[in-house]
């Protein structure tokens, strides 16, 4: 019986790094890209819009809402005040 020869071990190829290494100095780098998110945000910053007639009215709708709730819970309450006095 012949041996069956060896096949010698391959080593897998080294792998490319995910991001090649910068050229430019850390510093370079640094003001590049605080110059890039500087000149990316809006010039003025963004305030909230007032809306008082829609905060009104919003305001209006819960309160008319909440007695309704308020109504419904006391007309539940005396239903059950009638069922267990039975």
């Amino acid at each position: 019986m012949t041996k069956a020869k060896k096949k010698p071990a391959r080593r897998p190829a080294p792998k490319a790094p995910q991001f090649p290494a910068p050229s430019l100095a850390p510093q370079i780098l640094e003001q590049a890209a605080q110059g890039w998110l500087q000149s990316s945000r809006p010039s003025t910053p963004a305030q909230r819009p007032s809306h008082p007639v829609s905060d009104h009215r919003l305001a209006e709708a819960l309160t008319e809402t909440l007695q309704q709730l308020r109504g419904e819970i006391t007309e539940l309450r005396s239903r059950l005040d009638r069922l267990e006095n039975r």
